[in-house]
């Protein structure tokens, strides 16, 4: 019956059959991607298209998400789901495929800008709203400021997710550097939500504005997208959840990122402070240049770095401060770059649009995000 349906729509209608991977941000930002070319491609074509998302496995990673996503989009799990992707694979008559849709959407036919449009596939109801706002005045969260989401991986997340590959530890970091971070925002006037669903440690903090939100007992699958979606900015190592604030449009900073141009293409502001990559021999700091050359730049693979003899340090409490202050104020439009500053800025860009290792291919796409000005100057050989 659902052959005969697509056949028989054909000449008006092209169906699209997507496979929806399971990991969170996968799975939040595929029917997003989608749709919205979908919806693009409609206000201009006489022949429409349409979208079907489907999941092999019965369980999802968010059912608050999956009940959202039924409201807008056909979405199928289970069995159903199963034998959408595998006639999808075997029947091309149909007119459809089975599609994995990637953070940068490259295998859709419009931009990331034009991707990010609209957000319409999760609207919150007046319920849902009351709900997550009543929980946000329990802890005084300034109206005004707003709050802040905290996000970061320590080893008890990939050891708990059978699907995450150990190389993935290169993403982790200790829980209590980031505390000092935290409690610099609360002195700025936000409310932090550390967030997360499996944590190793509580964020040891005794400042009532610094919310354990991760731990404390409290998290449901509704905030975890609503904190993300009306943060005033959200922090990050780089994960699933990270999916939340960019289709919402919240800026976003990553810390501790690795590897160091692995970005998704966002049209939501991004500032980057990674890792420190350091030579082995001279414990020195790498040059941006070495690290391209070295294909350390898109590696997750802790053998790649070893093998080129480098060592991969975390950020301190102190660097974490800083990039936290930088990126408050550069959402409060405060922030003033040093000459200096600027130099460095444009040098990287120049650098990130012009270097052949960094172009556009089938395997690599261009950088869409700015490196915290704190990090050059606290490392000024980075650009020579």
């Amino acid at each position: 019956m659902i052959v005969m349906v697509i056949v028989f729509v054909r000449p008006v209608l092209i169906v699209y059959i997507y496979k929806v991977d399971w990991p969170f941000g996968h799975f939040f930002v595929m029917p997003h991607f989608a749709s919205h070319s979908h919806h693009l491609w409609n206000a201009s074509h006489r022949r429409k298209k349409f979208g079907i998302y489907c999941l092999a496995t019965k369980s999802v990673p968010n059912e608050f998400v999956y009940k959202k996503f039924k409201q807008t989009v056909p979405i199928f799990k289970g069995n159903l789901g199963w034998i959408l992707i595998w006639m999808s694979k075997r029947i091309r008559f149909i007119g459809g495929r089975s599609s994995v849709i990637d953070f940068n959407g490259r295998n859709l036919n419009t931009t990331s800008r034009e991707l990010h449009r609209r957000d319409d596939l999760i609207k919150f109801s007046k319920s849902e709203i009351e709900i997550c706002n009543n929980f946000l005045q329990n802890f005084g969260v300034d109206s005004q400021k707003g709050f802040v989401c905290l996000n970061f991986r320590d080893d008890l997340y990939n050891r708990s997710i059978s699907l995450i590959k150990k190389e993935y530890d290169l993403r982790n970091s200790e829980t209590q550097t980031y505390v000092a971070a935290a409690e610099k925002l609360t002195e700025l006037g936000y409310t932090v939500f550390r967030m997360g669903a499996v944590a190793k440690e509580p964020l040891n903090s005794t400042n009532p504005k610094v919310i354990d939100y991760a731990t404390n007992g409290m998290r449901t699958e509704m905030l975890d997208v609503y904190l993300g979606a009306f943060c005033k900015f959200a922090i990050s190592v780089g994960s699933g959840w990270d999916s939340v604030p960019q289709i919402f449009r919240r800026p976003l900073l990553f810390v501790n990122h690795i590897p160091m141009f692995a970005l998704s293409s966002i049209v939501c502001p991004i500032t980057i402070f990674p890792k420190i990559i350091i030579n082995h021999q001279s414990q020195n700091p790498l040059r941006l240049l070495d690290i391209i050359d070295s294909k350390a730049c898109v590696s997750l693979q802790a053998e790649v770095y070893k093998n080129a003899g480098f060592e991969i340090r975390d950020l301190s409490s102190e660097e974490l401060v800083e990039a936290v202050t930088e990126m408050a104020q550069r959402v409060e439009g405060t922030f003033v770059e040093t000459p200096k500053q600027k130099e460095m800025q444009s040098k990287l860009k120049h650098i990130l649009s012009t270097h052949p290792k960094l172009q556009p291919s089938p395997n690599h796409y261009p950088i869409r995000a700015q490196f915290a000005s704190c990090f050059l100057s606290r490392f000024p050989n980075f650009l020579e």
